[in-house]
C-alpha cells in the first residue's frame, strides 16, 4: 500500500474546512519512525493536508513549497486529529492539525498545494 493510499485511509469525514483522521496502531510510517517510541512523520503530516486539500477541492493535489512548519506535539498511534485548512490571500493555505476534544495544536503549517501530472 503506498503512502498516499495510507493517508487517505486514515480519513473519517469532511466538516466544510476542516477534516477528520484517525491515525490507526498500524500505520505504516510507524514501523520506522521510531521503533518503540512510534510517532507521525512531517511527511505524513504534509500528506494529510494534501489530501484534506483535495477532499475540498476535488483535485488531486500534492505539497509545492512549504512556508513554514512547526510541530508543537507528537501525534502518535491511535490519535483522532482534527485538520483545518484556512486559504491565504497569498494563495498559500494555512494547516491546521489540532487534537478535536481539546483542541490543542499538533502542528502548524503554510503549504502551497500543485496539481498532481498523474
Amino acid at each position: 500500500m503506498s503512502l498516499e493510499t495510507s493517508l487517505q485511509a486514515c480519513f473519517e469525514r469532511a466538516e466544510g474546512s476542516t477534516f477528520v483522521y484517525f491515525i490507526a496502531e498500524n500505520f505504516p510510517a510507524f514501523e520506522g519512525h521510531f521503533p518503540n517510541n512510534p510517532l507521525l512523520p512531517a511527511v505524513c503530516q504534509m500528506g494529510l493536508c494534501a489530501d484534506a486539500a483535495s477532499r475540498q477541492t476535488g483535485k488531486r493535489l500534492e505539497v509545492k513549497s512549504v512556508l513554514r512548519a512547526k510541530f508543537m506535539r507528537p501525534i502518535l498511534p491511535r490519535t483522532k486529529l482534527r485538520l483545518t485548512l484556512t486559504p491565504r490571500a497569498d494563495g498559500k493555505t494555512l494547516c491546521e492539525l489540532t487534537d478535536p476534544v481539546n483542541g490543542q495544536k499538533f502542528s502548524q503549517m503554510i503549504l502551497s498545494f500543485k496539481e498532481r501530472s498523474k
